[in-house]
């Protein structure tokens, strides 16, 4: 065979090949995603509120696949860039992976989710091992977010807001001080680490010692800056007395 009878056999072959990777590119687009994956918890004495925000992709069937929302309660569902068809979504099981999914009227289609979910235990508490050389109650909290839907997220985030009163102590995990956000909203603590991948089935975690801000503490401080300043100044008192005096003639 030779060059020219060759060539006809390139291009047949090219062609056939620019097809296949074609198809696995739309096949690629097509299907659930979850590109990022946004949380706002808030913790009170009564109970914990969660918002999420969400952008995904919707299945050919226009499903929209989320982690699983466990024993809460969903407050609210709202969607942007296509319809809701089923306003309180649905629990069901993947492979043994739990997931809540919605349905909009568009498949294939990018959206935003944005959920409200209420309950408790979004954040586990406990006593930290901390209190017993911090003076004071100390407590440990843990997220533990799980992606219990088929698909990776892209990017997942959190920003965990504290009750009124309470302070940051120390944070466990993430580990490098680099990969936080520590803000004051609303005079409310709140840390945000850096937002990260989470695989199909995978997990991630926060984990802080929050300690009491106690009224007292501020008072003691003073307290404490009153008591030196009294002390130094009675330390000085012999000298001041001594301090010559400078007579005219």
């Amino acid at each position: 065979m030779n060059a020219n009878q060759r060539k006809p056999w390139a291009v047949i072959f090219s062609t056939i090949l620019i097809g296949i990777l074609g198809n696995v590119s739309i096949f690629a687009e097509e299907g659930p995603k979850i590109k990022t994956y946004s949380e706002v918890v808030t913790l009170s004495k009564d109970t914990q509120t969660m918002k999420v925000q969400a952008e995904c992709v919707s299945d050919p069937e226009g499903f929209v696949y989320l982690p699983s929302r466990a024993k809460l309660t969903v407050k609210e569902i709202t969607v942007k860039g296509a319809e809701l068809k089923n306003p309180k979504g649905e629990d069901g099981k993947l492979k043994d992976l739990p997931y809540f999914r919605i349905q909009v009227d568009k498949p294939n289609t990018a959206v935003t989710v944005s959920l409200v979910y209420e309950g408790k235990d979004i954040v586990k508490e406990k006593e930290s091992k901390l209190g017993e050389t911090y003076p004071g109650r100390v407590t440990n909290y843990t997220r533990t977010f799980l992606n219990t839907t088929p698909v990776d997220i892209g990017k997942y985030s959190i920003t965990l807001q504290l009750p009124e009163g309470k302070d940051i102590l120390k944070v466990t995990k993430p580990a490098k001080f680099e990969d936080l956000k520590l803000s004051v909203k609303d005079g409310h603590k709140q840390v945000t680490p850096k937002a990260a991948a989470v695989k199909a089935g995978g997990n991630y975690e926060l984990v802080l010692d929050v300690c009491e801000q106690p009224a007292t503490r501020n008072i003691t401080i003073w307290v404490i800056s009153i008591g030196l300043a009294v002390f130094f100044l009675v330390k000085r008192k012999d000298v001041l007395k001594k301090a010559p005096t400078n007579k005219q003639d």
